[in-house]
């Protein structure tokens, strides 16, 4: 997996703007005219492409956005081109992972989720799969950080991760212990 830092070069009212800003891979400019309308991006791969995602949900399907104006800006959900390069990635605290190549791996954008991994736990039930968006939903988090967090837990055999259809859908684990509590530290 490669891994593009996002640097942010603008904030501009006009999708006819941002081209100005954008000349190396991982280049963001935000369009903004009353809230968040484009993020046009050059290419993360190197391809040399440009293209807009959209923040807009009045102008159809829509990405969402985090941290829109600060250095850790973050993009729901994943970007993947079905045109030109067909790059596939996810934006997340400032970085742009790149997938696709021979190395994929797990990523890690380098933040603490011990404080994340309780009320994770909270929103989960053995009884019922949840969606770590809807978990992220709940909490007002950054979904990437609720799906590592999720992912965390399921290594801590507190939780499990569904397959097939109900891949990235997490429940706790039936069997916790005698005692039903959780040691988020182990």
């Amino acid at each position: 997996m490669g891994i593009v830092i996002l640097n942010f070069r603008a904030k501009v009212s006009s999708r006819g703007e941002a081209d100005q800003h954008l000349s190396k891979p991982g280049d963001a400019v935000l369009v903004n005219r009353g809230g968040p309308r484009w993020l046009v991006l050059s290419c993360p791969c190197g391809c040399g492409e440009r293209f807009p995602v959209n923040l807009d949900p009045r102008s159809g399907p829509a990405w969402r956005i985090y941290n829109a104006e600060g250095g850790k800006m973050s993009v729901f959900p994943s970007v993947w081109r079905d045109t030109g390069c067909q790059s596939h990635y996810i934006i997340w605290r400032g970085r742009i992972y790149l997938f696709g190549s021979d190395n994929d791996a797990e990523t890690d954008a380098g933040i603490a989720l011990d404080d994340l991994l309780e009320p994770v736990s909270k929103r989960l039930s053995s009884a019922a799969w949840r969606s770590f968006v809807e978990v992220a939903d709940d909490l007002g988090e950054i979904p990437w950080d609720v799906l590592e967090a999720c992912r965390t837990l399921a290594r801590k055999r507190v939780a499990e991760e569904g397959t097939g259809k109900l891949r990235s859908h997490f429940r706790l684990r039936s069997a916790l212990g005698r005692t039903g509590k959780v040691d988020f530290t182990a």
